[in-house]
């Protein structure tokens, strides 16, 4: 589900020659997604996508670096700063027919050098494994940039984001 979710941000948008995300292994484990010219939209400008599958990496993980303009980077960055609106949004039942029967939590990155979040999605009924996900995002100028990272692991999706966004958006 988290990972859908992360997929589907990182897709808003990445080049038919696509460039991996820095900060993760060099290794053939390792794939790029050439999909900014398909999917791109104004609003978003996906930088990079990589995603490694098991067995290779293991639990799995996808990562993703994104340019935001405009009113979109207002809003992710207010989520970045604070990433309990972000979770009442989506425990919200509010236009939805059955309401999602997920946990939701959220925490803020401590000692990061920029502001973000790490977020766990389960389902109430506790028949699938909690996904999570993790973001950090920096202003460049009138942009901003946001490394997203889901997986499977806490921990390894926690390392990765702070990992990526040294080499993708300095330290």
């Amino acid at each position: 589900m988290l990972l859908g979710l992360g997929l589907g941000i990182g897709l808003v948008g990445c080049d038919y020659i696509p460039r991996t995300v820095a900060g993760l292994p060099s290794d053939t484990s390792w794939d790029a997604l050439p999909l900014r010219k398909w999917l791109a939209e104004d609003r978003a400008e996906p930088i990079a996508l990589s995603f490694c599958a098991p067995p290779q990496c293991s639990p799995g993980l996808a990562v993703s670096v994104i340019r935001l303009k405009g009113k979109d980077a207002q809003v992710t960055e207010a989520i970045l700063k604070d990433p309990e609106r972000l979770a009442r949004a989506l425990r919200s039942p509010a236009d939805r027919e059955k309401p999602v029967q997920t946990e939701v939590s959220v925490e803020r990155l401590e000692n990061a050098p920029y502001p973000g979040f790490t977020i766990s999605l389960a389902p109430v009924d506790g028949k699938k494994p909690p996904a999570f996900g993790a973001a950090l995002g920096r202003r460049s100028g009138r942009d901003l940039e946001v490394v997203l990272v889901i997986g499977l692991s806490s921990k390894v999706v926690q390392q990765t984001v702070r990992e990526v966004a040294a080499r993708e958006l300095g330290s």
